[in-house]
């Protein structure tokens, strides 16, 4: 039975169908398809077809905010009198295990105790905060769902509800990136539609609370549920449609925008497979910034060397670089040679390729 159902979804995946009865509709679903109808479809719709699983590639910000939220569902399970006084950093730490190095999408260990040090300062907000002291209602194990329509469900997946004290509900849902939600933006009225749906309990309050900046919440405007769901149910639409004409179309002129031209590195072969994960085949794609952030901040090249490379990717000349330097001719060739090897010692062959693609991209260089 496991190998029908294996051989099923790969030659769904190379049919492109999909394979669940009922589109999802969900908030990154929405937000997916509003960024770029071909982002939307490569993380919802496509299947590799070696495997039948999705595609998902590896980022330091999706890990970091993945394993703040696993460490704080430990406590909506426990009492409150007892979460007040509970201590996360340890959990924290043996979960980050599971997102460490190239796996959580880091190029290099600076990087990543970057993202570990700021995680680690949201864990530290939400020890002891007065959300802990009160209420809330246990997690489910299956996302909460409300049928659209018959071949649409609504989804979403609640990071806080507390249960205030006339049994009403106030969400929160905990955002670990630098920037915030925009005013339109349906996720907390998704949440309240789902809420009032699943647990006959009136939303009262929707609340935001930046743990990268702030320390208290932010509440968003509560509006009726008739009015989230004609809402909800427009996006919902228009997303419908493009599945039926399958019509994804990226709106960008070269058919490639800053949003989805990551995955079509994945079709394209260029970037590395890591392993699959709750039936998600995960890959991992070095960018040019964070290569050269490794190449500056590891120990492989000394000083010297990182002065050199830094100046030609500033396109800095060779008589310049001579002069700023004060070396000769012959130092630099002995350090470019001697770069050359380090980097082919040190780096993979796929972050070779983004290196050497980068450095052909400046004007001067350097003949020595």
């Amino acid at each position: 039975m496991i190998i029908i159902n294996k051989l099923t979804k790969i030659i769904s995946a190379y049919l492109n169908m999909e394979l669940i009865d009922k589109i999802r509709i969900s908030h990154s679903a929405i937000t997916d398809f509003n960024n770029c109808p071909r982002l939307y479809y490569f993380k919802s719709i496509y299947r590799n077809p070696k495997t039948g699983n999705r595609i998902q590639i590896v980022n330091p910000y999706l890990s970091l905010g993945l394993a703040v939220h696993e460490t704080i569902d430990e406590l909506i399970d426990i009492a409150p009198s007892k979460r007040v006084n509970k201590k996360l950093s340890k959990r924290f730490e043996k979960i980050w295990q599971n997102y460490s190095g190239k796996i959580g999408g880091f190029t290099s260990k600076k990087q990543e105790e970057i993202f570990k040090k700021r995680g680690h300062l949201m864990i530290k907000k939400i020890e002891g905060s007065a959300i802990l002291s009160k209420r809330s209602l246990k997690k489910e194990k299956d996302f909460p769902k409300i049928e659209l329509s018959d071949d649409m469900n609504l989804i979403g997946n609640f990071d806080w509800i507390e249960l205030m004290k006339d049994g009403s509900l106030h969400i929160i849902d905990f955002k670990t990136g630098k920037s915030k939600e925009k005013n339109d933006s349906l996720q907390l009225p998704i949440y309240q539609v789902l809420a009032e749906k699943n647990y006959n309990r009136k939303v009262k309050k929707l609340s935001y609370w930046y743990l990268e900046k702030d320390t208290k919440l932010t509440t968003k405007k509560i509006i009726s549920t008739n009015k989230c769901l004609d809402i909800i149910n427009k996006k919902a639409n228009e997303i419908k449609n493009s599945i039926e004409s399958r019509s994804f179309g990226c709106s960008s002129k070269y058919r490639k925008c800053f949003y989805c031209k990551n995955y079509e590195t994945i079709l394209s072969g260029k970037a590395e497979y890591l392993d699959t994960k709750n039936e998600r085949d995960l890959y991992y794609l070095a960018n040019s910034k964070d290569l050269l952030d490794k190449i500056y901040e590891e120990s492989f090249l000394n000083n010297k060397e990182k002065e050199i490379v830094c100046m030609k990717m500033n396109n800095i000349t060779m008589d310049e670089t001579r002069e700023t330097l004060n070396i000769s001719k012959i130092e630099i060739k002995k350090s470019v040679e001697s770069i050359k090897i380090k980097l082919k010692e040190n780096l993979e062959q796929k972050e070779l390729k983004i290196f050497i693609e980068e450095l052909l991209k400046k004007e001067n260089k350097f003949d020595a």
